[in-house]
């Protein structure tokens, strides 16, 4: 992956965010195979988001524990859960550095919740519940996930998730935009990462919380604040939809392939 400045400044410890191990339902990875994964990339960090729904309170304490003895010198693993509520379709919400086992049912409680005790929150791949979110949520969240590699590819970010984040900072400023890998497998690797602005940083998710990183990808790399203005998210948004019309043609012309065998 490329790493020259486009357009940001991070210099410091490279991250990932969204992150799955074998502690969620649909995981490929121990935490052993993310250190190895992460080691051989250069990443310093791994915000994990295994699935809420396959944790009890015990097993969170074991995963914890497990996060802290699977960590080294070079690579940190950070415990977190990924959390989804009924009657809430497509609404994903992200504890990263979780510090001990919360079970909300509802996203108004854990957006009252969350924020004592965890280190980062992000509200995930926003297409999926169509770009609405709670009052509630929008007034406590860390972060908007603008860039979910699997879901936007490695290639572009989500314009309609970065327009979404732009009005909700016209109340909240200090709200940012995150790029996740929304990782599975390690297999593959989509390549979208953090980059912190300073090194030498002891706990990478208050360097989140406070915008103190760039996103970077494939094609892209932007800070966590920039402002990319309506000409830009408009030029995006095209650029989007010629990725997602290929992206179409290649899925058909896989599935009449696929029927044909």
């Amino acid at each position: 992956m490329d790493a020259r400045p486009l357009n940001g400044r991070g210099t410091g410890p490279v991250g990932v965010v969204h992150v799955h191990s074998t502690y969620s339902h649909d995981g490929h990875d121990t935490l052993e195979d993310l250190r190895e994964f992460a080691r051989v990339r250069g990443i310093g960090f791994i915000g994990l988001t295994d699935h809420a729904e396959d944790f009890t309170a015990e097993r969170f304490a074991e995963y914890a524990a497990h996060c802290r003895t699977a960590s080294d010198e070079a690579v940190t693993l950070l415990p977190g859960l990924e959390y989804r509520f009924a009657g809430h379709s497509g609404l994903h919400l992200l504890a990263l550095g979780l510090r001990r086992w919360m079970a909300p049912l509802t996203p108004a409680e854990f957006a009252a919740t969350a924020p004592g005790i965890t280190g980062f929150t992000i509200v995930a791949h926003p297409l999926l519940p169509r770009y609405r979110i709670p009052p509630e949520v929008a007034a406590a969240i860390d972060a908007v996930e603008v860039w979910n590699a699997a879901y936007n590819t490695r290639y572009l970010p989500d314009p309609r998730a970065l327009r979404m984040l732009e009005t909700i900072r016209l109340q909240r400023p200090e709200l940012v935009g995150v790029a996740g890998l929304d990782q599975h497998d390690s297999r593959n690797d989509r390549e979208t990462r953090v980059v912190l602005h300073r090194s030498g940083q002891a706990d990478p998710l208050a360097e989140l919380r406070a915008g103190r990183f760039d996103n970077v990808g494939r094609t892209m790399r932007f800070a966590s604040r920039a402002p990319f203005g309506r000409t830009r998210l408009a030029a995006l948004s095209l650029l989007r939809l010629g990725l997602d019309g290929i992206n179409s043609v290649h899925e058909r012309l896989s599935r009449a392939l696929r029927g044909r065998g």
